[in-house]
């Protein structure tokens, strides 16, 4: 802290406050910084090296693999429900047409022959 406190600024910019620092310290060295959001400090960059890069990318690919897997279940779950439905169907089509039958058959037992 005291080095980076004490390093001159750069072109055009304005020498980094004590507050400054150690935001920048906590910031690198804490994996977390609920300490820096709690007193009101917002981090100037986010913590990003190679590590939490690959960690990431790695728990997104997991991510990604269970929601390919719950969409085919899905896809499959749709087929088969709609397999059921043109089934059902193609029963209920046979059963009125049955009983369609059966009525013609009544009604022309009901009618008067000539």
């Amino acid at each position: 802290m005291e080095q980076q406190l004490a390093a001159p600024p750069e072109e055009g910019e304005e020498p980094k406050s004590a507050t400054e620092v150690v935001a920048d310290v906590l910031d690198d060295s804490t994996k977390k910084n609920m300490f820096l959001q709690n007193v009101g400090i917002k981090t100037v960059r986010p913590r990003s090296n190679v590590q939490n890069v690959q960690t990431q990318l790695e728990v997104e690919k997991k991510a990604n693999v269970e929601l390919h897997a719950k969409l085919d279940d899905l896809e499959r779950r749709s087929q088969e429900k709609e397999q059921a439905r043109l089934r059902d169907m193609e029963e209920m089509h046979n059963k009125q047409a049955s009983l369609e039958a059966k009525l013609q058959l009544i009604l022309d037992q009901q009618r008067p022959v000539d």
